[in-house]
């Protein structure tokens, strides 16, 4: 006897000619019997379908930039007069240091290396001073602020 062998496709061939499982072109056709993967499918065509709109009018543009790279030069009235500041702290860094400076009516400024100041530039910053440079019709003054110690109570 000479031994046949069956694979699934001639089983499935077999079912379909007897009935007892519709067509593969049936599956296909049927409306209520889809796959999860064609109904995600569906669910991704219906999002890729969808279009935006953003309403611009009245609103400020979202990609506009915060630092639009305009400065304004300061004038002197806004530079502190060291004259009448005082030395509130001094910030010290491996790369960096700057003092805290408070002029008399309280209005505070950081300084550093450099900045002007009313009348001049700072020349230096210690631990516990601030020293700068002033000149005023054409003499040179050094003025030095030190930091205040704490009074123990």
């Amino acid at each position: 006897m000479k031994r046949m062998r069956v694979t699934p496709f001639l089983i499935l061939a077999a079912l379909v000619a007897l009935n007892l499982v519709p067509a593969p072109d049936a599956v296909a056709q049927d409306a209520d019997a889809t796959s999860p993967s064609q109904e995600a499918g569906a669910r991704l065509n219906a999002v890729r379908a969808n279009e935006f709109f953003y309403q611009s009018y009245g609103k400020s543009d979202p990609f506009y930039s915060l630092v639009n790279g305009r400065y304004e030069q300061s004038n002197s009235g806004e530079l502190v007069d060291v004259n009448s500041a005082r030395l509130v702290g001094v910030m010290w860094g491996d790369d960096d240091q700057f003092a805290l400076v408070e002029n008399g009516d309280g209005f505070g400024y950081i300084l550093r290396v450099g900045d002007r100041v009313a009348n001049g530039r700072v020349v230096s910053i210690r631990k516990d001073k601030l020293t700068a440079r002033l000149t005023l019709y054409g003499i040179s003054n050094t003025v030095v602020l030190k930091l205040e110690k704490p009074e123990a109570k």
